[in-house]
């Protein structure tokens, strides 16, 4: 989705904000025609769960990739169920707006928006741990497939067909290994890393025989380091 759709989007969104909370006021104001301090402070709590549940969409719907919208799942959820129960709270003190304590209207609603603010706190930092995990997890995913393009540039630069044949399988063989990085295969791939490093001098230096060698030791230790993700899993 490009930048003018997302604008075009949030837009829409804030226009549906705009008439859902006109509409609301509209039936308020209207139905409840006698109004005191405890109307105004359900209709002020009333007001900042709109207002919270618009800053909480637009946080959850300004990036269009589906990974950044799944992570505020649990902080949408939590925003609806508040505002659900605060149009709720709001109401039944509006309804008995004559009879109820302002104290208490002001206690409960309060309440709920600070459950609301401390789940809230605790979706948006169980959200970053999960932002850094799988930022971390696509740069090493990055690390080993730039790797295999690496060795397919030395492969299509070659013009030794044996070792332009065992480069083929040191590319395909990292390219079809585990791309997942843990700290199991942590020592193994700095092995394949240094010895992908050494096959590009020894290949620009026309070292055929010691290149083809070093293809057999990456060969050995994509072996190896499939075989240890096999087994960690």
């Amino acid at each position: 989705m490009s930048k003018t759709t997302d604008k075009k989007y949030i837009i829409m969104m804030g226009v549906v904000y705009a008439a859902v909370f006109a509409i609301y006021n509209i039936i308020t104001l209207a139905v409840f025609k006698e109004k005191n301090d405890i109307f105004w402070i359900s209709y002020a709590f009333m007001c900042g769960g709109f207002i919270s549940n618009m800053i909480v969409a637009y946080l959850t719907f300004k990036k269009s990739d589906a990974e950044a919208i799944f992570l505020n799942i649990p902080l949408m959820s939590f925003s609806i169920f508040y505002f659900i129960a605060e149009l709720f709270a709001s109401i039944v003190f509006m309804l008995f707006r004559f009879v109820a304590s302002p104290t208490l209207a002001v206690i409960i609603q309060a309440v709920l928006l600070l459950i609301f603010v401390i789940f809230a706190v605790m979706a948006l930092m169980s959200k970053g741990v999960v932002e850094d995990i799988s930022k971390d997890m696509k740069i090493k995913v990055a690390t080993i497939k730039n790797l295999a393009i690496q060795v397919k540039v030395l492969e299509d630069q070659c013009l030794d067909k044996e070792l332009k044949k065992e480069l083929h399988k040191v590319q395909e063989g990292i390219r079809f290994s585990d791309p997942m990085t843990t700290d199991v295969t942590e020592d193994i791939d700095e092995m394949i890393h240094n010895k992908v490093k050494e096959l590009k001098y020894l290949c620009s230096n026309n070292n055929r025989n010691e290149a083809i060698q070093v293809c057999y030791q990456l060969l050995s230790y994509i072996s190896e380091r499939n075989l240890l993700l096999k087994n960690s899993k």
